[in-house]
């Protein structure tokens, strides 16, 4: 669970109010940061970290996982434990935070080395959100987190240099995949499914014995047909039946049941499948193809964008490395999750 909850509020953390640090004495630095002070948290290298930037990063990131997480943990959420090594959310939660600062605060002491900075335009798009931020915000949670106009706007203008910086580092790397690495073919399933129904207001009634044995000789009867006619699709269309288009190879199944998958793969081109018995219920596959060149083409993108995200999060481990962040753990005492800030109801809805 550590994983998804720290990945998730980093994400839900940037999409709502685009924040994050960085230095305020490289080259392309904006005005706005000129005059930062504050108490300080930490250092990276020769820059403080200011505890004022990061109690506002704590109180964004506490709302957005009051949202997701109460209905699952309650009004104790914070003192709830989040994974199996016996974190608390509270712990997890400002282990995020800081996470989140070095990584942006490392991206940004490197802007001048990958030359960039932030135009006049920039700025002022910027300054305009701020103001944005501050009337869309409640009350309760701006003062929590210590947020003002001039605040926000620092944290909104650091946001928009390390995400400069991060996308110039990537642009300048171009991994070397070929089209043969690539190469993905395509199967088409179909699924029998046996793991009963759910009614409008979500109750579930598992299938009878007598209704199982009629899916599985619909099951039989749809292989039969794809297998007489050469062509799941088309089988589909007659039985009828939904059939699910998938790209694999021998490294990727696609997302398809492992056992489609591998079935798939024994299959010759065009190949149909007999019923294939999973705990999901009943398969019938066709492997269609070896080479796909649409989805070959977009998937070599996607192994390129891979590799680029896979450079630039190594670069920034190399970073932290040389230039650990150093947290006075008295001044990060102070910064508590002891309580809800937003107004939830017990169903789980902001009131």
């Amino acid at each position: 669970m550590r994983k998804r909850l720290k990945k998730l509020g980093i994400l839900m953390m940037l999409a709502a109010v685009a924040l994050a640090g960085c230095g305020k004495k490289e080259a392309g630095v904006p005005r706005v940061l000129e005059q930062e002070s504050g108490t300080t948290l930490a250092t990276l290298g020769d820059e403080p970290v200011y505890l004022e930037e990061a109690l506002f990063y704590t109180r964004m990131l506490q709302e957005q996982w009051e949202y997701v997480y109460y209905e699952s943990f309650g009004e104790t959420m914070w003192q709830q434990e989040a994974d199996d090594s016996g974190q608390t959310l509270e712990e997890l939660l400002k282990s995020s935070v800081l996470d989140t600062l070095t990584e942006l605060h490392l991206l940004c002491a490197h802007a001048g080395e990958y030359g960039v900075s932030l135009t006049d335009g920039e700025q002022e798009e910027i300054a305009r959100r701020a103001q944005n931020f501050m009337e869309n915000n409640t009350k309760a949670v701006l003062e929590a987190a210590g947020a003002d106009r001039e605040s926000v706007e620092r944290y909104l203008a650091r946001n928009e240099l390390a995400g400069k910086v991060a996308e110039a580092i990537r642009a300048d790397y171009e991994p070397e995949i070929s089209e043969e690495e690539a190469q993905v073919g395509r199967l088409t399933y179909a699924l029998f499914s046996n793991t009963g129904l759910y009614d409008v207001e979500g109750n579930f009634t598992p299938f009878t014995e007598e209704e199982l044995a009629k899916i599985q000789q619909e099951a039989d009867d749809f292989a039969a047909l794809a297998a007489d006619l050469g062509d799941i699709s088309a089988a589909g269309e007659q039985f009828p039946h939904t059939v699910i288009d998938v790209y694999f190879n021998e490294d990727t199944d696609g997302g398809a049941h492992p056992d489609v998958a591998g079935k798939a793969r024994e299959l010759p081109v065009g190949g149909v499948s007999g019923v294939i018995a999973t705990d999901e219920g009943w398969y019938v596959v066709q492997h269609v193809s070896d080479l796909d060149a649409d989805a070959t083409s977009d998937r070599l993108e996607e192994l390129k964008e891979s590799a680029k995200q896979e450079y630039l999060q190594n670069l920034e481990d190399s970073w932290a490395k040389e230039t650990p962040l150093k947290v006075d753990e008295n001044v990060w005492e102070t910064v508590q999750i002891d309580g809800l800030i937003t107004e939830i109801g017990g169903d789980g809805s902001h009131e």
